[in-house]
């Protein structure tokens, strides 16, 4: 890992000439994290074992855990996996963990790298929670790692991938260190306007149930609501009401956004709702719900424009969230990307929902460099459950693109998604639609 204020110098020494580091309005090149939370970090046990045909590397450094996995008819390429987020609180809040590429620890993605010749190097990042800056300079640090590992074997080129926050890290350093990396693969990505969308519902949560969030008592105003709306399948009146809101409001309808909700349709109004209610963290400060303009479905008892009159606003604090901002991780992504980056997103994702990857379409093209960023969709029912050949294509498409220059093919992701995904899931899953239009929530 590196000290923030050697970042440049850092860069600098591991990619010489080659790279350069973005400087920003202020002067200000790479990243500083917003600080980790004030406990003690519990060390993670790095071993693991090596792919047949391969060599494993593990171990701690600078408060973190690192594994690298190098195949024996290495390719001279390197990829960094950015892991997503652990929770910083519970019983094993406190334990850094280090893992694997691919969804789930046991994905085959992995071997794919290994065996197309690519090593590959993961942090556990020096500490837990949703920390995308500090996972950025700890996944960069893995480059004079894998070189202290291998010595005198510099990667010749370098991709940076991650799954949920580590596709936050993913985008954060393409933009911030934007010449240091061949490539980005970011895999249903968070990003800083996520935590808009849960403060936006939790003010919709309000005006459905008549319940007001405050700071003194999250929890029970939480609990009085759950009574309200119901939950996934049984949802109220008053709950078909905010389920509609959810899914207009994370991307419209689409497949698989129904089957998103039974997991997240709760959360999604109870994970920022202390940014309604005054809390000073600068993620929460950065929150914008002020240009937020709502929709729900016809026929459900609530019409878009009383709840637009209705809803509870927070507008961001411009010290936190603009260009200006000192945590590069919670203000809105510029887009001045140099290299290309590909993304993946499923439509039934309700945690990191697909109108993510709308607003970073909108702010990639308005930098001009719409033509470094592809986007595919895949209809699946949830959070990052991206199949092995969905996985390995992307990553295939994206060295391609880098090797040979010809951009490969995406999804609009801007419009109408009642049908999106048909080009690239593999395979359809259970109950997919099967090409028929998702049709908006009604009431029952």
């Amino acid at each position: 890992m590196i000290r923030n204020a050697l970042v440049v110098a850092f860069v600098l020494a591991v990619f010489g000439a080659v790279a350069t580091v973005s400087t920003r309005e202020l002067g200000k090149p790479g990243v500083t994290p917003v600080p980790c939370a004030d406990q003690r970090w519990e060390q993670t046990d790095p071993t693991f074992t090596a792919l047949s045909g391969a060599k494993a590397f593990f171990g701690q450094s600078d408060g973190g855990a690192y594994r690298i996995e190098i195949p024996d008819n290495w390719n001279g390429e390197l990829v960094l996996w950015a892991h997503g987020y652990v929770a910083n609180a519970g019983a094993q809040g406190s334990r850094l963990r280090v893992g694997l590429p691919g969804v789930g620890d046991g994905s085959p993605f992995r071997a794919h790298l290994i065996s197309a010749g690519f090593a590959w190097a993961a942090s556990s990042y020096r500490c837990n929670g949703y920390v995308p800056g500090q996972g950025l300079l700890d996944t960069i640090a893995l480059i004079d790692l894998f070189k202290r590992v291998y010595p005198g074997n510099a990667p010749q080129r370098v991709y940076l991938t991650g799954v949920s926050m580590g596709g936050h890290v993913t985008l954060l350093g393409m933009q911030e260190f934007p010449t240091a990396f061949a490539g980005g693969l970011a895999m249903c990505p968070a990003g800083p306007e996520l935590f808009d969308y849960f403060a936006a519902m939790s003010a919709a949560a309000e005006v459905v149930t008549g319940v007001q969030f405050h700071a003194e008592t999250l929890q029970q105003d939480t609990a009085k609501m759950v009574e309200i709306v119901g939950k996934p399948p049984d949802y109220t009146d008053k709950g078909r009401q905010l389920a509609s809101i959810e899914v207009q409001m994370s991307g419209g309808p689409r497949p698989f956004a129904a089957e998103g909700l039974a997991t997240r349709f709760l959360a999604n109004f109870a994970t920022s709702p202390a940014a309604l209610t005054g809390s000073t963290t600068p993620l929460n400060r950065a929150i914008d719900t002020a240009h937020f303009q709502y929709r729900i479905d016809d026929g459900l008892g609530l019409s878009a424009a009383a709840l637009n009159t209705a809803a509870r606003r927070k507008s961001g604090d411009v010290e936190m969230r603009g260009p200006a901002s000192p945590y590069e991780e919670v203000a809105q992504f510029d887009g001045r990307i140099e290299r290309p980056v590909l993304t993946m997103h499923g439509t039934g994702d309700l945690y990191v929902p697909i109108f993510l990857e709308q607003t970073l379409k909108r702010t990639v093209a308005s930098a001009g460099n719409e033509r470094l960023l592809v986007q595919r969709v895949y209809r699946i029912g949830a959070h990052c459950q991206f199949s092995q050949p969905e996985m390995t294509r992307a990553f295939d498409d994206l060295v391609k693109w880098v090797r040979e220059g010809k951009k490969p093919e995406g999804d609009e992701v801007i419009g109408d998604l009642s049908n999106a995904g048909m080009k690239f899931t593999e395979p359809l899953r259970p109950g997919d639609p099967g090409g028929v239009r998702v049709v908006p929530m009604t009431r029952q």
